[in-house]
């Protein structure tokens, strides 16, 4: 639900609504008290494109404001 409103940098849709995210693209796992490692594994919209990085920044940046626990994230892209 935290990312999924994030929207493309360069289209007026979000990264959800271009399946650029999805649900079942998150993982979260428990690797110990109170903290956790989130897996985002997220398709830019064409190959090779070039704002992947912003996007995985995006992700970062949103989940750290949100999230109210101690976390590692890992994007694969």
């Amino acid at each position: 639900d935290i990312i999924r409103t994030i929207r493309d940098p360069e289209k007026p849709n979000t990264l959800e609504e271009l399946e650029v995210v999805t649900e079942s693209c998150v993982e979260v796992h428990e690797i110990g008290e109170d903290e956790y490692l989130v897996i985002i594994r997220f398709t830019p919209t064409v190959p090779h494109c070039s704002l992947a990085t912003l996007i995985g920044l995006c992700l970062r940046i949103k989940l750290q404001r949100c999230l109210p626990f101690r976390h590692k994230v890992k994007y694969l892209s």
